[in-house]
């Protein structure tokens, strides 16, 4: 017979299993939008001169967004997925990050990146 590789047929557990991640990542995206960035209390307070040590992070999650540093993670990850053949324990990483990232970049104002970031990933995942 031929041992040429066959592909795993989708089965429920497994799309689960990826729009879990993809869900993860809107929930991350949310609670930073939300919750750290937006918070008109938490800009006053990391404005004043005695700011808590934790408003560092939050100016470069700041950054990140105004750079769209998630699109470009996202979009990179999903090209080097759909278009360089992997070994699958990598593989399913990179796929994981650049659905995180691609879900980070739409709710975090980077939607162009993250919209193509999100085809090219789903693409990626239907041809593996």
């Amino acid at each position: 017979m031929n041992d040429a590789h066959v592909p795993r047929a989708w089965t429920g557990r497994r799309a689960l299993g990826w729009a879990l991640v993809l869900f993860c990542g809107f929930v991350l995206a949310f609670w930073l939008r939300y919750g750290v960035i937006q918070p008109e209390a938490v800009s006053l307070q990391c404005a004043q001169a005695d700011a808590p040590a934790w408003c560092g992070v939050r100016q470069w999650l700041i950054l990140g967004q105004h750079y769209q540093v998630w699109g470009w993670i996202a979009l990179v990850g999903a090209a080097v997925v759909l278009l360089i053949t992997l070994p699958p324990p990598l593989l399913r990483v990179l796929l994981a990050i650049a659905l995180v990232f691609s879900a980070l970049a739409l709710v975090l104002y980077n939607t162009t990146l993250g919209a193509l970031a999100l085809v090219l990933a789903l693409l990626a995942l239907l041809r593996r």
